[in-house]
């Protein structure tokens, strides 16, 4: 498999963290890659911005999702137009795992894996900013959950995936659209269909530039409360099959 890489970036009005983050990307990255800003409305106020960017770069491309507004569908429209066999999901506002891409895909590909998600709570990766209640949450329950479960993985829910076209063509997502709440069912989910899997550490910094976060406490801690549980059920029931 050849090393090019297509980066999906779901914009939700971060026209300050937008042209630091293609800007960064395109000129630290050298080898063949795409970049493609989704959107959920015409109003988003990076929207513009994603406009003259594609102008400027000939591998970016600006694309409406339609099928229906959150992140896990604007990764999907993403991944309809992707044209690489390799994928990068993560957020404009996470500017400094940029200097991870190049290491996750040299890993991905001579190690021979399906799936690489970053992690921010293993040796080399940290998490700064943000919401405090938020970090918190997420500390707890990734800890938890790589002990209840033993998966793995460090950091399920991070927003921040490498994998395979193929892989993402083949999960069929149960959780509702609530933020970035997919990505962990993702991890969930790849290591219970026995792909190849492993992680990286990043160095995440929320909201270094600004934008608006979508967290909403109740909706947010419900949902992954609920794949919290079946994916408990879920690895164990794995586990005791393999």
């Amino acid at each position: 498999m050849n090393k090019e890489l297509s980066i999906i970036l779901p914009i939700h009005n971060e026209k300050e963290s937008l042209p630091i983050m293609v800007r960064l990307l395109v000129s630290s990255l050298k080898f063949d890659h795409e970049i493609i800003i989704v959107h959920d409305t015409l109003k988003d106020n990076a929207l513009e911005e994603a406009n003259k960017l594609k102008k400027e770069f000939s591998n970016i491309k600006v694309i409406h999702n339609t099928i229906g507004r959150g992140v896990k569908n604007a990764i999907e429209t993403g991944v309809k137009n992707s044209k690489y066999q390799l994928i990068l999901i993560t957020a404009v506002d996470e500017i400094f795992p940029i200097i991870s891409i190049d290491h996750m895909l040299n890993k991905l590909l001579e190690g021979g894996f399906d799936f690489i998600s970053g992690t921010r709570y293993s040796k080399g990766g940290s998490r700064l900013g943000g919401s405090l209640i938020g970090s918190i949450l997420s500390k707890i329950a990734n800890k938890a959950f790589n002990y209840l479960s033993k998966i793995e993985l460090t950091d399920c829910t991070t927003g921040i995936k490498m994998l395979k076209k193929e892989v993402w063509n083949n999960i069929n997502f149960q959780s509702q659209q609530v933020g970035w709440a997919f990505a962990f069912e993702l991890s969930i989910q790849v290591y219970i269909q026995g792909y190849k899997i492993s992680e990286f550490p990043i160095k995440s910094v929320d909201r270094l530039f600004g934008g608006s976060s979508t967290f909403k406490f109740g909706p947010w801690v419900k949902e992954y409360l609920k794949l919290f549980f079946w994916g408990v059920k879920e690895v164990r029931k794995y586990e005791k099959k393999n």
